[in-house]
């Protein structure tokens, strides 16, 4: 997990110092803060039959920084935020929740026009800052992954006095739940659609 960090930290060095080798760059930095609605793609084993879909939506929230390069109607928007995540799941009638707080680090690549709108896309480094098992998820206690790797895209709006809105989807792409023949969860990816509002500090 502490090379996963170095290296995110690595790479968002990287970008900001060749980017400010361009005289043309500019730079924003702010903050934000939204909800999240978790959910997960989640299969399960019970009595040798399978269980598709058994994640309910669970709403959350988060909140931190983000810095946007531009570079002419492209940019680079590295961020890092504390995101709220989790879900509800039903497993042959037995309910129980998944509660994980991450820090989140995307790296995206934004496409600006029409000079307040833009879509983004990127990768997504989560680091579990905390967890915590209700229900039937308890068997899932110390068996989940503490890192998380996602694709994150979206679009957004620029918006008088220094706003900005935000709607993302972000889908996970590494399996959570690491020991597969301890629970009746076999496999389960992180998955949630965001909606934020930002604030430019400086850059607007």
């Amino acid at each position: 997990m502490k090379n996963k960090i170095q290296f995110s930290a690595l790479v968002v060095l990287l970008l900001v110092a060749l980017v400010s080798l361009e005289s043309k760059a500019q730079l924003e930095l702010g903050v934000k803060a939204g909800l999240n609605f978790n959910s997960a793609s989640v299969d399960a084993a019970q009595a040798g039959q399978s269980y598709n879909d058994v994640a309910d939506t669970r709403t959350g929230y988060h909140f931190g920084g983000y810095a946007h390069i531009k570079l002419g109607p492209l940019g680079i928007q590295p961020e890092v935020y504390y995101s709220v995540q989790g879900a509800d799941i039903t497993v042959d009638g037995a309910k129980g929740a998944i509660n994980s707080n991450y820090v989140q680090v995307p790296i995206l690549v934004r496409f600006n026009f029409l000079k307040m709108f833009n879509v983004h896309v990127g990768p997504q480094f989560g680091f579990v800052v905390s967890d915590d098992f209700d229900g039937v998820a308890e068997d899932l206690e110390g068996q989940t992954a503490n890192s998380d790797f996602s694709i994150a895209a979206g679009v957004g709006v620029d918006l008088p006095f220094n706003l900005n809105v935000t709607a993302r989807y972000v889908n996970g792409f590494t399996d959570v739940v690491e020991d597969a023949q301890a629970s009746d969860i076999e496999s389960m990816k992180n998955a949630m659609f965001q909606i934020s509002v930002g604030y430019a500090l400086i850059g607007r």
